[in-house]
């Protein structure tokens, strides 16, 4: 299984806080069934490109870490980048490693930014694609799973949290999570991990329950094909979307319980 969505490096942001933790994140992805992992940190606004040489040396020193502990896992790299109007996208870790077209990008968990609708058409029509990262948690889609339907459309993919299918962010999240599978508007599943223990890369379990439920099918593109075809820059053929049928209301939670939830679980 390839990991699209990572903090695996010690010391950037809010996942690993040391080389021992990283080594034991790598290791129980290894033993979840993943083989290659895309690191991810946060590029909260352009001025964190600053910590590109930084991400550079330690993504380096990573591999080689991992080839001495003889952790058979494959790293690749990109960015988890903050939605802004000017965010820039030319930086060696702003896409797929380095390739300049997918790119991985995080809304506000408070909604949907004003405006990216019409951003994302520009840089889709300059050959860039972006994959939004874990739109069920986003009060903006809970609120209105349609809005999930219509990035599809026009031309976004969408990377869902393992964990969010597990449950682990409420039965709200869990809810949407199912409505997009079932409507096939999830392209990658990722685990978003940020540490080994509250947030662990492991996503073997999510690939299980998805082949049962979805077939062998679904769960290869998730896992295996579409991030391969992320990776190398090659075009991605998604399956054709379907409406979101409508959530059960009981199955989410207030608009300030759902908002403290996603803020204590962090991006």
């Amino acid at each position: 299984m390839i990991d699209i969505h990572s903090h695996l490096l010690p010391g950037i942001d809010d996942g690993s806080e040391n080389w021992e933790e990283s080594l034991r994140m790598a290791r129980s992805a290894v033993q979840s069934g993943t083989t290659e992992v895309v690191i991810t940190h946060h590029i909260l606004d352009n001025t964190e490109y600053k910590l590109e040489a930084e991400i550079l040396n330690k993504y380096a020193e990573m591999k080689q870490r991992l080839e001495e502990a003889g952790v058979p896992l494959v790293l690749h790299l990109a960015a988890e980048i903050y939605y802004q109007p000017d965010m820039e996208l030319d930086h060696r870790i702003s896409t797929f490693n380095n390739n300049g077209r997918y790119f991985l990008v995080e809304f506000p968990m408070q909604g949907i930014p004003r405006g990216v609708d019409e951003k994302f058409f520009d840089l889709i029509l300059n050959g860039k694609t972006p994959i939004i990262a874990h739109p069920e948690r986003n009060f903006g889609i809970l609120k209105n799973p349609d809005r999930a339907y219509d990035f599809v459309q026009r031309g976004a993919l969408l990377q869902m949290n393992a964990a969010s299918l597990e449950g682990r962010y409420g039965e709200g999240v869990k809810a949407l999570a199912i409505a997009l599978l079932k409507s096939r508007l999830i392209h990658f599943i990722g685990s978003d991990g940020h540490n080994d223990h509250r947030r662990p890369m492991r996503i073997g379990q999510v690939y299980n329950t998805i082949r049962e439920l979805w077939g062998e099918r679904t769960a290869q593109l998730m896992f295996y094909e579409h991030p391969r075809k992320a990776l190398l820059g090659e075009e991605i053929k998604a399956p054709e979307p379907l409406p979101v049928e409508p959530v059960q209301k009981r199955s989410l939670l207030s608009p300030f319980n759902l908002l403290r939830k996603l803020v204590s679980k962090g991006a």
